[in-house]
C-alpha cells in the first residue's frame, strides 16, 4: 500500500473510532441513569452474574 492509500484508511479508522467513542459514552450514561452505577461494567457483571446462575440452575435441573 503506498502513503496515500495507508492516510486514507488512517482517517477512515480514526472516524470509525470517533464514532464507538461516542456510542460507548452514550450507552454508559444510558445505562447510569437506569441505576447501573458503573454504566457498561455494571451491566456486565450483572449478565454475566445472571449467566452464572442461570448455568448453576440448569446443572441442578
Amino acid at each position: 500500500m503506498d502513503t496515500k492509500n495507508l492516510l486514507k484508511k488512517i482517517g477512515t479508522l480514526e472516524s470509525k473510532l470517533d464514532l464507538l467513542e461516542t456510542e460507548f459514552d452514550y450507552i454508559n450514561k444510558i445505562l447510569k441513569r437506569c441505576g447501573f452505577t458503573k454504566g457498561i461494567a455494571t451491566l456486565k457483571e450483572s449478565a454475566l452474574e445472571l449467566l452464572e446462575e442461570n448455568k448453576i440452575a440448569s446443572d441442578i435441573f
